[in-house]
């Protein structure tokens, strides 16, 4: 099942349909819908800024296809390829943790690889989607999107992903069976249920969403990787501000673990004043997460985050200020700040509108604190990167 002889069928046969689709646009113009980009990104890594530096390059290549063969039916799917080259290719284990593929299927291959480069070839969208009156059901590699908030979500069970993963926009996706029912124009209800090899490594919850005093909410519950789960997320306003929510608590179901009871919690609050100035505060709560020897939970930039290792602290806090100078020039900041070890993240940013589909972003990810602590241990790391869509 999760053989590369697969992989290599799956992409023959749907690349074929896409072609064929394509060729049949101008019979067909409103049934196939294709678009994309292509990305170059180079990163510096460095830990002194006057000893060695890393530098590593990524050409990255995405396939957003849709196809609607009739009404009620839509086939989805989405590519990425990624051509990796340079130091970090050295790193011990890395060709492996870029094929590796955090779904039932596996649908990530390593087509080329050597001492400094790697072709990876990923498929994160592969779904069926019908959809008539009240009732949609969709099956496959999909996002499930459950989270309210803009940094940290509890609530995203199926999906959860790491902030500092800033170059993945449409986050991973989970190969599920999804059931929703809408009870009303504000309301829905849904089902899904995510395939994996075992029972401890399988999910399945409910969802309830409805509007109350002009705040979305939401409650849920079910199973997650071996973990119960019953949650709840707001999202509203006060006085213009964003105002959201989530909370999930999560019963151990393993025996071996001694505290069976974990919380986690998070609240953000985001304003835009009249000028364009945005803002936005978020803080996270983990009632698991450590207060001393605090280590960054490398799993999070491997794919491995879930909702309950969103943080391995106890509480973090995370700021950020965004001005559009003129409509093509926009700075970002954004900070994290771990109030138990002092240790802290700071993420600097420009981005250019070059042309109505070209852009070039400027970013860096700033780690500092003692050592020993979340953020004291890792690389600083800067990255220029220039996108192009289609």
């Amino acid at each position: 099942m999760r053989s590369c002889f697969k992989i290599h069928i799956i992409i023959l046969v749907f690349l074929l349909t896409s072609s064929s689709n394509v060729l049949c646009q101008e019979s067909e113009p409103k049934k196939f819908f294709f678009d994309g980009y292509l990305k170059f990104m180079q990163t510096v890594a460095y830990d002194d800024f006057e000893e060695d530096w890393m530098i590593d390059n990524l050409i990255h290549n995405r396939f957003n296809l849709r196809y609607f063969p009739a009404d009620d039916w839509k086939i989805a799917a989405g590519i990425r390829n990624r051509f990796f080259y340079g130091d970090f290719v050295k790193i011990p284990d890395y060709a492996d943790n870029v094929t590796k593929d955090q779904g039932f299927f596996n649908m990530s291959i390593n087509w080329l690889q050597g001492n400094s480069y790697i072709l990876n070839t990923t498929i994160d969208r592969l779904y069926i989607n019908y959809q008539s009156g009240n009732f949609e059901a969709t099956v496959g590699r999909q996002r499930v999107n459950w989270g309210k908030n803009l940094i940290w979500n509890p609530n995203d069970l199926f999906n959860a992903y790491s902030y500092f993963d800033f170059d993945y926009e449409e986050r991973p996706g989970a190969d599920a069976v999804r059931l929703k029912y809408y009870t009303g124009f504000v309301s829905h209800g849904e089902f899904v249920f995510q395939m994996a090899d075992s029972l401890e490594a399988m999910a399945f919850s409910g969802l309830y969403g409805f509007n109350k005093w002009e705040y979305d909410i939401q409650f849920l519950g079910g199973y997650v990787r071996d973990d119960w789960v019953i949650g709840s997320g707001w999202s509203g306003n006060i006085g213009g501000a964003a105002f959201r929510g989530e909370v999930s608590y999560f019963y151990k179901n393993n025996d071996t673990i001694t505290n069976r009871h974990q919380v986690v919690f998070s609240i953000s609050g985001d304003y835009t004043f009249k000028n364009q100035l945005y803002t936005q505060i978020s803080v996270i709560f983990n009632s698991l997460g450590a207060t001393e020897n605090i280590r960054f939970n490398e799993e999070m930039l491997l794919g491995g985050t879930t909702a309950q290792n969103l943080t391995p602290s106890r509480a973090e806090i995370f700021g950020q200020v965004s001005y559009p100078f003129t409509p093509l020039f926009t700075g970002n900041f954004a900070a994290i700040v771990n109030p138990f070890d002092g240790s802290l993240f700071f993420g600097p940013g420009l981005m250019f509108s070059l042309k109505d589909n070209l852009e070039l972003l400027l970013f860096g990810q700033f780690f500092l604190g003692p050592d020993d602590t979340q953020y004291g241990d890792l690389p600083n790391l800067l990255y220029w990167r220039l996108r192009w869509s289609f």
